[in-house]
């Protein structure tokens, strides 16, 4: 019996440039993208209703910028639908990583090795991290060669604002960003819908995936 085809958005919270502690990485996957598809937008809106003011555009919501209760809101609805979250923390202890293709490939691959042996056949979205299409090309190629050779993959880079599951990746990212960064539980809303989450540190990922090629 062949395994199902999943939907996958992944997403990250922190810079890898800058001299910061943490880097963290989140996937979130389902089969019924189309029931995860309005649930920012619902949340965007009973907060405008909630606040009785004109409320922001469920596209344009990320973590950094919404309020505690759509934070709040968006983790609640989440964490009552089907689906299967990965977190991947990078220990950075405030050193520089520096932000290229092949190191963001490596972080992917680290991240989506926790769920590559459930789930091979993924359609998964990648927030549009680089535009140039030899640096798209080269996340893609490694992310292709590591991929288990029993599995179908399909990889497309987008506008979060254009994908709902890129959108929760990144409120799933930000939530495990400031849970380890200043204790918010929030976070604790969705940890009964994470499957795996890998805290380590940079240097041994690098190693890892290195000796790999």
């Amino acid at each position: 019996m062949l395994a199902p085809i999943i939907h996958a958005g992944l997403d990250e919270s922190g810079a890898l440039t800058a001299a910061t502690p943490l880097f963290v990485m989140a996937a979130v996957l389902t089969s019924h993208p189309e029931a995860i598809q309005y649930l920012i937008r619902r949340v965007a809106l009973r907060s405008g209703k909630r606040l009785h003011r004109r409320r922001k555009a469920a596209s344009e919501l990320k973590w950094r910028n919404a309020s505690q209760y759509i934070r709040r809101g968006v983790l609640n609805s989440l964490a009552q639908t089907d689906v299967a979250i990965f977190t991947l923390t990078v220990r950075k202890r405030g050193r520089q990583i520096e932000d290229t293709p092949e190191n963001y490939a490596i972080l992917t691959c680290e991240l989506l090795q926790l769920c590559w042996g459930a789930y091979p056949n993924l359609v998964l979205s990648l927030d549009r991290h680089f535009t140039s299409p030899v640096q798209v090309a080269t996340v893609n190629t490694f992310i292709y060669r590591h991929w288990p050779t029993w599995g179908v993959l399909s990889i497309a880079h987008v506008d979060s604002q254009r994908s709902p599951l890129v959108q929760l990746a990144d409120f799933v990212a930000g939530s495990v960003y400031d849970w380890y960064k200043a204790g918010d539980p929030t976070f604790g809303l969705i940890e009964g819908q994470v499957r795996a989450a890998l805290v380590e540190d940079w240097p041994r990922i690098k190693a890892r995936w290195v000796r790999r090629e």
